[in-house]
């Protein structure tokens, strides 16, 4: 990298964390597909970031490991993405999500099954462990900035 585009991007980030910005990494994975490190009610996981996703989703699988109550009176059946048709959506209300310093205390996920987007991936070589999906519903909360030049996402806390 030249000296020119490092001291842009250096100012770039000195400028958007003066205003209130967390700066956080994200990577690539062999599919694509944006991923990031974010702990919902204090479990570590890795999750893709996903600007075309309107809510963030976990897995099912993942819902005891990360303590979600389900509200199940209010089960939907829902499309999902990657080609998914009449998933069973179960929302969980009050969870504490944490990507890097980042915090929101009163999170709603949708929990559905994301096996087959899991096997979508694994068929295209990713075979990172994935917990769900980051969505829309923070980027927006946070007022997202996401530079792909540095592969930085940044977030303001709300």
């Amino acid at each position: 990298m030249d000296q020119k585009k490092v001291t842009t991007t250096e100012n770039i980030t000195q400028f958007l964390t003066s205003m209130g910005y967390i700066a956080i990494p994200f990577r690539q994975n062999v599919a694509g597909q944006l991923l990031i490190n974010a702990k919902i009610n204090d479990v570590d996981g890795v999750y893709i970031l996903d600007s075309g996703a309107s809510a963030t989703v976990v897995d099912a699988k993942q819902s005891d490991t990360l303590k979600l109550k389900l509200n199940y009176d209010e089960t939907a059946l829902t499309g999902g993405g990657f080609g998914a048709h009449s998933i069973e959506n179960v929302p969980s209300y009050n969870n504490k999500i944490e990507i890097d310093n980042f915090k929101i205390d009163n999170l709603v996920v949708a929990v559905m099954s994301l096996e087959t987007a899991w096997e979508s991936l694994a068929q295209a070589g990713a075979h990172d462990e994935l917990f769900g999906i980051i969505g829309v519903d923070i980027l927006k909360t946070g007022n997202a900035i996401i530079d792909f030049s540095t592969m930085t996402l940044y977030l303001m806390q709300p």
